[in-house]
């Protein structure tokens, strides 16, 4: 049975979402999405791109990391292979048990390179962001919503033991949107924009299943 399809926190083309803090996307609220479930292809996207197209904001003034209440990366993840190639971060079997196409496409974006999965037939789409123009990690996030940019700021229980929250400057998830921002390091951040298959929407929590991508895509990194 098809997923949910990527949220997205960019609306179109060119992202909406844009890391509010400094440019970063959004996050999602669902409790405990550590393992991935499963669902149906995610909504194809029709050209719309969700990452997060905008500038970046500085790091806190030089404040030391982590600031405005985020919260610390205990054990950062060595994630360089895959901020140059976000396609890695998801394995060709992952990709399919989501109900995406085994390759994902490249694409470079203003906050770091993405990758975007999409099923045409479901309209599902997926899309992992890495956001190095944020050298504020999770900080900027949540300093981004301490200065009200985010319609919805929801911290989330760790996903594979790192910190995320579900966020967007404008809420769409009962339009089956959603993104996730985890923090892989208190310096570095990737984000999960999803928007649902059409059947799903309203049936799923997209936000859950972007969490759910997150956790997939942090087993695959770990294993690096």
């Amino acid at each position: 049975m098809p997923v949910a399809t990527p949220g997205h926190r960019c609306r179109s083309v060119g992202v909406r979402r844009v890391s509010a803090a400094l440019g970063v996307l959004a996050v999602f609220v669902v409790t405990g999405c550590t393992t991935t479930s499963p669902g149906g292809p995610l909504p194809a996207s029709n050209g719309e791109t969700f990452s997060s197209d905008s500038t970046p904001s500085s790091n806190g003034g030089g404040q030391e990391l982590p600031f405005a209440g985020a919260p610390k990366v205990d054990d950062p993840l060595d994630s360089k292979r895959f901020q140059q190639d976000p396609c890695q971060a998801l394995t060709p079997d992952q990709a399919q048990s989501l109900g995406f196409p085994t390759e994902g496409k490249p694409r470079t974006a203003p906050l770091g390179k993405a990758c975007t999965w999409e099923n045409t037939e479901s309209r599902g789409l997926v899309e992992i962001h890495f956001l190095d123009g944020n050298p504020s990690g999770l900080s900027g996030e949540y300093q981004a919503n301490t200065d009200g940019k985010y319609a919805y700021f929801d911290p989330l229980p760790p996903i594979e033991g790192y910190p995320a929250v579900a966020t967007d400057i404008v809420d769409d998830r009962d339009a089956g949107k959603c993104t996730v921002v985890v923090g892989v390091s208190d310096e570095v951040t990737f984000e999960v924009p999803i928007r649902l298959s059409t059947v799903n929407v309203g049936h799923k929590d997209p936000c859950q299943i972007a969490a759910m991508v997150a956790g997939k895509a942090l087993q695959t990194m770990k294993k690096d």
